[in-house]
């Protein structure tokens, strides 16, 4: 895919995304205590449609539970909804589970590559996107339904090809995950869906707020060929959300 280019002004987005996070970005223990990709993968999942906060809460006493991929590939189910049942969306044990046991049948653990992380159940494009960044040190752009209106209002872009394009071309090669993780709490926390908080986003002076319409927008979702997978764009609105 051909990298946008960029000019000498946005190439002082990344710096004042970074400056902005180290002042004010979230502290949770899977950002300062690991790069394991378990467990980054596992957090991910946890953290669909659920507060950080409260996945921070029973992040310690999951993985002390299973420390490993393989541990919870031969856990109960019960032994896991007892610990994660706090997080509500009872669904994601039998995920989680399958997804353990899949990536240790097929793959013996985690697997590193984008092609292979995608073969697995309930990961998508984000999820992959956040192992390969936060677990194995590829610096590639960590992209969620927040980050999509952030780049809505800030460049105009209502697909995700165009977002991660546009992001390839300013993620530094040094602070690649802190830029990610600056991204999403930026959107999170003031470029919100109602009322964004704009006098305290760093971007402020070179964002020219432009209105989202999410039933513009189109995001990746992966079409599984065989052992090959396709990522096709689709309908925000018949996606329901961004794995």
């Amino acid at each position: 895919m051909k990298t946008t280019r960029i000019n000498n002004k946005e190439s002082s987005i990344a710096d004042l995304l970074l400056r902005w996070y180290k002042e004010h970005g979230r502290d949770f223990p899977w950002r300062r205590n690991t790069s394991d990709p378990y467990k980054i993968l596992v957090t991910e999942l946890l953290l669909q449609r659920t507060k950080a906060e409260m996945v921070a809460r029973i992040w310690d006493k999951f993985f002390k539970k299973f420390p490993t991929i393989h541990s919870l590939a031969k856990a109960d189910e019960a032994e896991v909804l007892e610990i994660i049942q706090e997080l509500g969306l009872r669904y994601r044990v039998k995920r989680l589970k399958m997804l353990a046991v899949q990536a240790v049948q097929k793959f013996g653990g985690i697997p590193r590559t984008l092609n292979d992380l995608l073969t697995l159940p309930g990961i998508g494009p984000y999820i992959a996107s956040a192992v390969l960044c936060f677990a194995f040190n590829v610096p590639v752009p960590v992209v969620d339904a927040n980050v999509m209106r952030l780049m809505n209002r800030f460049r105009g872009y209502t697909d995700e090809l165009s977002v991660r394009n546009y992001l390839r071309g300013v993620i530094p090669n040094k602070g690649f995950k802190e830029f990610n993780w600056a991204l999403i709490d930026l959107a999170s926390l003031v470029c919100t869906s109602r009322s964004p908080r704009c006098p305290e986003c760093p971007l402020n002076l070179m964002c020219p707020k432009i209105k989202v319409d999410k039933s513009k927008w189109r995001v990746l979702r992966k079409r599984i060929k065989g052992a090959e997978v396709e990522l096709i764009l689709q309908p925000y609105s018949t996606s329901r959300r961004m794995p």
